[in-house]
């Protein structure tokens, strides 16, 4: 008999534990709608940023090849 008092006495503090998790977890978000909070797993966390363009090299930096010779007929 005192097992059966056990088990309830048990059930009851894991029930009081669930509801005040589930009051504190429902309270942290006022804002928000029921879709919104589904896709805050897939937002990202900071905004990706824009790489810089290559440095571009000038025509004057690079050598050029000289044109080939002209062909006898």
């Amino acid at each position: 008999m005192p097992v059966l008092w056990i088990t309830v006495i048990l059930s009851l503090l894991l029930a009081l534990v669930f509801l005040a998790l589930f009051v504190k977890e429902h309270g942290r978000f006022h804002f928000g709608s029921t879709e919104r909070s589904a896709l805050l797993p897939l937002e990202e966390d900071a905004p990706r940023s824009v790489p810089p363009p290559p440095a571009q090299t000038t025509s004057s930096a690079r050598p050029q090849n000289p044109p080939p010779p002209p062909r006898s007929p």
